[in-house]
């Protein structure tokens, strides 16, 4: 064993002695020397611990790979998609376009009938003459055979967006200014 293991083995030794026998406790007075000895001898080891590690051969260690994030769906984003898709005029959106034409009719009608007590039949009807709403956007994207304002057309025209995209949020404000005034707050 080294001497200064030897010597830190004592000392433990001693200090259990200490604890149990209060008398030897006593003997040993803390004087200055005492704590100053202490002290000396941990400034030694801590040379001493400092010198053995400045000898070691340094490694760094590899963490490896970083583990990849799966790359995360945004929600909606798939419909954002589909109504971009049906507003550009793409082709093979006729089918979604006409598709999401038919929901927003099957809307109207509801609000229709619910707004001013009217038949099925007769809010269809005003839906598909175009009577339902005042404005005429709207009533266009809804009509049978109506066509857009002017404005819109020269608008989409100009911008280069499609009729149905202002069709579209035109008919979707119209019925929710006519579902805006329902009471009950009816489900959409």
């Amino acid at each position: 064993m080294r001497p200064l293991a030897v010597v830190g083995v004592a000392a433990v030794g001693v200090g259990f002695v200490a604890v149990v026998n209060r008398g030897i406790a006593a003997a040993l007075d803390p004087s200055a020397v005492v704590v100053t000895l202490i002290g000396a001898l941990a400034v030694v080891q801590g040379i001493r611990y400092a010198n053995e590690r400045r000898g070691r051969d340094r490694r760094i260690s590899d963490p490896g790979e970083p583990e990849r994030r799966a790359p995360a769906t945004v929600p909606g984003a798939d419909l954002d998609e589909r109504i971009a898709r049906m507003t550009a005029g793409s082709p093979g959106g006729y089918a979604s376009r006409r598709e999401l034409r038919e929901r927003i009719r099957t809307a109207a009608v509801a609000a229709v009938a619910r707004e001013r007590n009217r038949s099925t039949a007769a809010a269809e009807r005003a839906v598909a003459v175009g009577t339902w709403t005042d404005d005429p956007t709207a009533a266009a994207f809804l009509a049978d055979d109506a066509s857009y304002p002017i404005r819109v057309r020269l608008r989409a025209a100009i911008r280069g967006r499609s009729r149905y995209g202002y069709g579209l949020r035109a008919a979707l404000g119209a019925i929710e200014r006519l579902d805006g005034d329902d009471p009950g707050g009816s489900a959409r």
